[in-house]
């Protein structure tokens, strides 16, 4: 059982030999509490990575909406099928349950990052809107997938 949730949904499994750790008890041999809390950072350290490219394709999503010039706009969509193809590999089901929990947050970093970028380039854009969402499934391209839209048009609304 253990076995197929490790191959299954890494991050559940990295939580869940975390809880047992804990729960063995007390050894001379293993610092218990310290092997529990890096066998849990394993599972953050995937968390944040996820995290970490879904905000990225947030951010370029946000970029190709704004910008008014072509010249970067094939560059931004191969990161952007770049980043899915990462995340993809790091997608466990609980991974994706943290990922929908948490995109209000993430969809703030990533048009911050982009305002961030926008900002400290000297290229014209259009104005950043920073209430538009996409969902999960339109931002790992599963459906509705923005991408194509947004390869041609330069802005969005």
């Amino acid at each position: 059982m253990a076995d197929d949730l490790y191959e299954q949904d890494f991050y559940l499994w990295t939580q869940a030999q975390a809880e047992a750790l804990r729960a063995r008890g007390v050894s001379n041999q293993v610092d218990w509490d310290t092997v529990a809390e890096e066998v849990e950072d394993m599972g953050k350290r995937e968390l944040r990575a996820a995290e970490s490219l879904l905000v990225r394709i947030i951010e370029h999503l946000h970029k190709l909406r704004t910008t008014k010039y072509d010249d970067p706009r094939l560059h931004w969509r191969k990161e952007i099928v770049a980043f899915r193809a990462q995340l993809e590999q790091r997608l466990t089901p609980s991974i994706r349950a943290k990922l929908h929990f948490d995109l209000e947050r993430l969809h703030e970093r990533g048009a911050k990052e982009a305002e961030r970028w926008m900002f400290h380039d000297d290229i014209d854009f259009h104005p950043l809107d920073r209430t538009r969402r996409w969902t999960l499934p339109e931002l790992l391209g599963e459906q509705d997938d923005p991408l194509p839209m947004l390869w041609n048009d330069k802005v969005q609304a």
